[in-house]
């Protein structure tokens, strides 16, 4: 988890909204690879959301208090299933709300999301993407940049190395399959358990 308490405090009043509003999400990127694998401390927050356009104008006012958040860039982000960001005014952290499209894959992120406390001292559980789909976002997000990303990559060796025999290792090749990730999952996988 992040350093700071504000991480912790932020991810959980954004899930107090999701959940009053019905929205489906789970929380990812760099948190939620610390969670599973080892530790990195990060400035922000990456969150996958279900389309939400029928509660987008509560969402918005249950927000713009305590948060920055661009209508436009959420409402256009929900039209063309991308991301906006949200920025906490007190602590300046910010999260990238990543607007999910209609892949198998991506429909399945909520489906298979755990809750889990960011901390012992946790408010509350969130709902956190599973390890497995952790490190093929990872590999996915390390492919498209042009496997230049060191950090990308150590956080998918840090997945594979804590979580180990626990993963599914069957849903994981089988993805890794179907998204064309398979040479990245075996190499992966054996500079893991080296």
């Amino acid at each position: 988890m992040g350093d700071e308490p504000e991480t912790e405090e932020v991810v959980e009043r954004l899930a107090d909204v999701f959940d009053r509003l019905g929205i489906r999400y789970a929380l990812g990127g760099s948190l939620a690879s610390s969670l599973y694998g080892t530790v990195r401390f990060t400035r922000d927050a990456d969150i996958a959301v279900e389309p939400f356009p029928a509660v987008a104008d509560q969402f918005y006012g249950l927000l713009k208090d305590e948060f920055y958040v661009s209508r436009q860039a959420m409402e256009e982000a929900l039209r063309s299933h991308r991301s906006f960001n949200v920025i906490h005014f007190a602590s300046s952290f910010k999260v990238d709300v990543f607007v999910l499209g209609s892949t198998p894959f991506e429909q399945g992120l909520l489906e298979r999301g755990k809750k889990l406390k960011l901390s012992d001292t946790g408010r509350r559980g969130v709902s956190v993407v599973s390890p497995e789909d952790k490190i093929l976002l990872k590999l996915q997000w390390f492919r498209e940049t042009g496997g230049a990303s060191e950090r990308q990559w150590n956080d998918v060796l840090g997945v594979l190395a804590v979580q180990g025999k626990a993963l599914d290792s069957q849903y994981l090749a089988d993805s890794a399959r179907e998204l064309g990730l398979e040479d990245l999952l075996d190499r992966a996988i054996t500079e893991a358990d080296t």
